[in-house]
């Protein structure tokens, strides 16, 4: 688009650049400083924390960082940082701000009056009903937009909050096509981990409790990974991410302890999925997790749990297999159908590269916002204009 450069603030409640939809935060700013916008990021940061080294790569990328210290609205340090958020939003004057989550967006909601922010844009990755204060912050009129990552999590929000449908626009995360290429060789993470180059690979990339109501599904995954184990004794277990070790050498078989690599957080997310065989997603609850598209865009196929928005992007035996959440006998089936049938997953890993490429590109998610950004943009200026012109007609008549 060659329109106006726009000042933009991204703004999350989390403490580092590590979850779903921070990544997606960085991946938009990454692209939006390419287009010549002048960008801005704001994350949760307590008082005398240093700084991330996950924030690194923002600030590389020439993105101006300034910290706050977002949290619910009840705690007695609130006023003075929001006094100090307030601050910010009138010294910066920017054109856009969009918040990544719900505790920054009460934060910038709290702090705005009295600073005229054209555009304020909320983001909602969450497939959770949304509570009654939930509802009357997105139907406020300053929030100008509701961008969703999934068509469940739209309707969710349009039945729970009665958020008008004109107000949701569907937004599909994206990935990095430079960065996630099925030609990458998995070689060089089997040799780091002794993992036969024989041996059939499940990875699930996931913060895994495991308790049976945490909506990760660990729980149900473990069980699912000792069934597989009964028939397929050389499957191998990649658990990536934070994992609650000391529960997980609790419930695991010894078999499953030797059979499983927990990696801890890792950054070379497109190596790993490389050297599986298949992606597993064993959620409860999910707006549209990350590492199906992720693993789609490496070409694997998918064995994940039916609820919310994942359907959007597995489509059964085409893409990958779909179970009901909480059934480890039907996740251990579907499974070992692919461990078992090596031609069939690399067929659904086809399709599913294709219809990532289609629906989660992050050149084509960028296009969006920034339509969005313009479209909400222009029509603020519009408004304010006509006020202007009012205000003067009414001085001066």
């Amino acid at each position: 688009m060659s329109k106006k450069s726009l000042k933009i603030l991204l703004t999350s409640r989390h403490s580092r650049v590590q979850s779903g939809s921070t990544h997606q935060l960085y991946l938009l700013a990454k692209e939006l400083v390419k287009r010549g916008h002048q960008v801005y990021a704001s994350f949760k940061k307590e008082p005398g924390e240093s700084l991330h080294p996950s924030f690194q790569p923002l600030v590389d990328i020439g993105v101006k960082l300034e910290l706050f210290r977002f949290t619910k609205l009840k705690y007695k340090h609130t006023l003075p940082e929001l006094l100090r958020l307030k601050s910010f939003l009138w010294q910066e004057q920017f054109d856009v701000v969009n918040t990544f989550g719900g505790t920054d967006l009460s934060n910038i909601i709290a702090a705005i009056p009295g600073v005229f922010i054209p555009v304020l844009i909320a983001y909602r990755g969450l497939a959770e009903p949304l509570d009654f204060f939930n509802s009357i912050k997105y139907r406020l009129p300053l929030v100008k937009k509701v961008i969703a990552n999934s068509e469940a999590v739209k309707r969710i929000m349009m039945k729970s909050g009665k958020i008008p449908e004109k107000k949701i626009a569907v937004v599909y995360g994206g990935f990095d096509l430079d960065k996630f290429k099925p030609d990458i060789g998995g070689e060089k993470i089997r040799r780091e981990f002794g993992i036969p180059e024989s041996a059939p690979v499940v990875i699930i990339i996931a913060h895994l409790k495991f308790w049976h109501e945490h909506r990760k599904g660990g729980f149900y995954f473990v069980q699912a990974c000792e069934k597989v184990l009964k028939q397929r004794q050389d499957t191998r277990f990649l658990l990536v991410g934070k994992v609650d070790r000391e529960k997980f050498e609790e419930i695991a078989s010894p078999a499953l302890k030797r059979a499983s690599i927990l990696t801890g957080y890792r950054t070379d997310i497109p190596e790993l999925l490389s050297a599986s065989d298949l992606v597993v997603n064993a959620s409860l609850s999910e707006g549209l997790a990350g590492v199906i598209r992720e693993g789609m865009a490496m070409a694997k196929p998918v064995v994940a749990t039916d609820i919310d928005g994942t359907p959007e992007l597995v489509k059964p035996n085409e893409t990958g297999i779909l179970v009901p959440p909480k059934n480890p006998d039907e996740l251990a089936r579907a499974i070992l159908t692919i461990v078992n049938n090596p031609g069939l997953g690399r067929a659904m890993g086809a399709q599913g590269r294709k219809i990532v490429e289609q629906l989660c590109d992050n050149q084509k998610r960028v296009d969006q916002y920034e339509r969005i950004y313009f479209e909400e943009y222009e029509k603020a200026t519009r408004v304010r204009h006509t006020l202007l012109h009012w205000k003067y007609w009414r001085v001066n008549s």
